[in-house]
């Protein structure tokens, strides 16, 4: 099925922040986390969280294997209003990319694989969690939307899977933990300064944990 493309490179941050105000962001967090299954290392993903009152951008690369298969990702997002994503992967069986852009309660997902574009649209939500499978450190998303105990409902765009997750917020001995449950099983650990230190995904039997510097 080939779509007119609804969204491009250049107008992925363009359709984001425009009502936000004019507050300068600041990086939050920058570093790089260790995947393991186990005890074993598997890959590893370097990321950057950007971030003001108004507004948040994660970007991320993801890279799994002695063969490189890789996960670029970017999540941009105004606090109660528009937000997009855009996941690229690459060394895989079908390399592609994928765009979700959330609009006045729409969110349009376009993805692009082989040459060919499928669309579709859905009901959207604005505080939506955008997720993907083997990329982790977007999920700090749960901390900005979601900074107490609660319910929040979430995407993941490559299958349009939609749940609604139970986030239950405790502290921890280096900062605060954010637990998952229904629909999404994981742990979430933020540092005293904002800095992601681990997140676990027990249902892809994978941890990733914070690098030291």
């Amino acid at each position: 099925m080939n779509c007119r493309p609804l969204v491009t490179r250049i107008g992925l941050g363009t359709l984001l922040l425009a009502q936000a105000p004019a507050v300068k962001a600041q990086t939050l967090d920058q570093g790089t986390l260790i995947i393991r299954s186990g005890a074993r290392e598997v890959g590893a993903e370097s990321f950057r969280i950007v971030a003001d009152s108004a507004s948040l951008r994660i970007t991320s690369r993801t890279t799994y294997g002695s063969r490189a298969a890789e996960f670029t990702t970017t999540v941009e997002r105004a606090r109660g209003s528009d937000a997009a994503f855009q996941l690229d992967w690459r060394g895989t069986p079908h390399n592609g990319q994928l765009y979700a852009v959330l609009k006045r309660n729409r969110i349009t997902v376009r993805r692009v694989e082989k040459g060919v574009e499928q669309a579709s649209e859905l009901p959207g939500n604005p505080r939506i969690l955008f997720g993907a499978d083997s990329v982790f450190s977007i999920l700090y998303q749960v901390a900005w939307l979601a900074p107490q105990s609660g319910q929040l409902p979430a995407l993941y765009p490559q299958g349009n899977r939609r749940l609604s997750l139970t986030v239950e917020r405790s502290t921890s001995p280096q900062g605060i933990l954010y637990r998952l449950r229904d629909g999404l099983e994981g742990q979430i650990e933020i540092g005293n300064s904002g800095q992601v230190l681990r997140i676990y995904l027990p249902s892809l039997g994978l941890e990733a944990v914070r690098k030291p510097e």
